[in-house]
């Protein structure tokens, strides 16, 4: 057996080359879901009491290639720095076969035992690679283990583009239905302590929403769902439910995209007090390309019996991070608003809900598909999709924004969708319906000139389209 160690996880190589030789003369260790090894069918173990040696079966490359795919590895895992410090990457050459493979010391996996302690450091580890590096850790707590002192590491060797929490919210239910410890007390305590982990490591409240819903939709028994809701009460408490006060007015005015544009918007509210409408969705989008961005949050925030929704715009600005996703036009008016708006006003928009659920409707700036709901579109070649989310979730009623094209996308029946694009629109033919305002500051039909948005009949179940000249 010829044998090349290419390097360590952290420092010099404490492992000799005799060492490995002799662990990968035992037999194999079996691998079963559940107990002590467990593992993808293409992994090969052999193990001693102090040390386990892990093996990719499914590799099948030339010397050179073998060693650099281990460099490649090995330096990937140098600079995240969530392996044992240890963990030393060789390539070996068995009866003219090359294999590729790491010796590290033996760990308890947390599939084995874990508490809160542990899941809290797992989340803190898991949280720190996504923000840094946009990367993501296999959730599952085979791959996170324990020395005797307590201290984590991964012991995975694969590493994925981060989801955006998509398959955290997965990965917290299996957690929930696996682990016979966590109650909902633990629950809500874990809840809490992922909520701290998210502020300090993303710094924005808007991915606790993300994580929140992700994991409200994961399947759960009946007991399981009520220890779900106990986390996601602790991990999002500043969600808002449509308030009560929604439902004592018959009617809802649905705003969106105003876009800086305070005529416009004094324009909309001047009509709406002449009729004696009170109740208000803002479905996002305050600021972006006009020039009073400042003084349309000051507007908004002067009303109080508005609920109202943060916009992708109104995220970029409020964390100053809109280099990808924005045409040039919606960079350079972001950029010229930043001086514009106030640092409480930053803060307000940042801590904006990104969505609200209602008994009756859920209401997003972008679309119901969207994990993140303000960057997804509802359109032409989108729509479908949504009503099928809608569908899914049992959800009658989508109002959204960001498309700036007033009307409804209905279901009448399984799969009979339509665009429906009339003044006034009977929402009770529809199964479920996506329902657009158009845009109180930018609009995209005719009237161009016009403030355009939408009056939500409870009573009627009708929507009526208004444009103001």
């Amino acid at each position: 057996m010829n044998l090349t160690l290419i390097g360590a996880v952290k420092g010099a190589i404490t492992y000799k080359e005799q060492e490995i030789v002799e662990l990968l003369k035992t037999p194999k260790v079996k691998l079963n879901h559940g107990t002590t090894f467990t593992g993808k069918p293409d992994t090969c173990l052999f193990c001693d009491d102090k040390n386990i040696i892990k093996i990719n079966s499914k590799l099948n490359l030339d010397l050179k290639k073998s060693i650099s795919w281990a460099t490649s590895h090995l330096e990937q895992e140098q600079k995240l720095q969530v392996h044992h410090p240890a963990k030393t990457w060789f390539v070996a050459t068995i009866n003219d076969r090359i294999i590729i493979g790491n010796i590290t010391p033996r760990l308890t996996a947390l599939h084995i035992y874990t508490n809160l302690n542990y899941l809290t450091a797992v989340f803190a580890l898991y949280f720190r690679i996504a923000q840094d590096f946009k990367l993501r850790l296999d959730e599952g707590l085979s791959n996170f283990a324990v020395t005797e002192t307590g201290e984590l590491y991964y012991i995975d060797d694969d590493i994925y583009r981060w989801d955006r929490f998509i398959s955290c919210g997965q990965m917290l239910g299996v957690y929930i239905r696996s682990l016979s410890w966590l109650t909902t007390e633990l629950a809500s305590q874990l809840g809490k302590i992922i909520h701290q982990l998210i502020l300090k490591y993303f710094n924005d409240p808007q991915y606790l929403t993300v994580l929140a819903e992700q994991l409200r939709h994961v399947f759960l028994s009946e007991q399981q769902a009520i220890i779900a809701n106990s986390l996601i009460n602790a991990l999002n408490p500043q969600q808002q439910l449509a308030s009560i006060n929604i439902d004592q007015s018959r009617y809802i005015a649905l705003l969106a995209d105003i876009h800086a544009n305070l005529p416009a918007l004094e324009t909309v509210l001047d009509f709406l007090e002449t009729k004696n409408i009170t109740q208000v969705l803002v479905l996002g989008d305050i600021v972006g390309y006009g020039k009073n961005p400042n003084a349309c949050i000051e507007t908004l925030k002067a009303q109080t019996n508005f609920l109202i929704l943060k916009g992708n715009h109104d995220h970029a600005l409020a964390t100053g991070n809109f280099e990808q996703g924005f045409s040039k036009t919606a960079q350079a008016a972001l950029q010229w608003s930043l001086d514009k708006v106030s640092t409480d006003n930053k803060k307000w928009l940042l801590e904006l809900p990104p969505m609200l659920r209602h008994k009756d409707w859920l209401a997003v700036h972008g679309a119901p598909i969207d994990p993140t709901f303000f960057n997804a579109y509802v359109y032409e070649m989108t729509y479908e999709d949504n009503l099928d989310e809608l569908q899914k979730k049992e959800i009658p009623i989508c109002f959204h924004g960001h498309t700036h094209i007033p009307g409804v996308y209905g279901r009448l029946g399984s799969r009979y969708d339509k665009h429906y694009t009339e003044k006034n629109i009977e929402l009770k033919q529809f199964k479920h319906a996506l329902i657009c305002p158009g845009s109180v500051g930018i609009p995209r039909v005719k009237p161009l000139d016009a403030a355009q948005f939408a009056i939500y009949d409870k009573e009627l179940k009708q929507v009526q389209f208004i444009s103001l000249l």
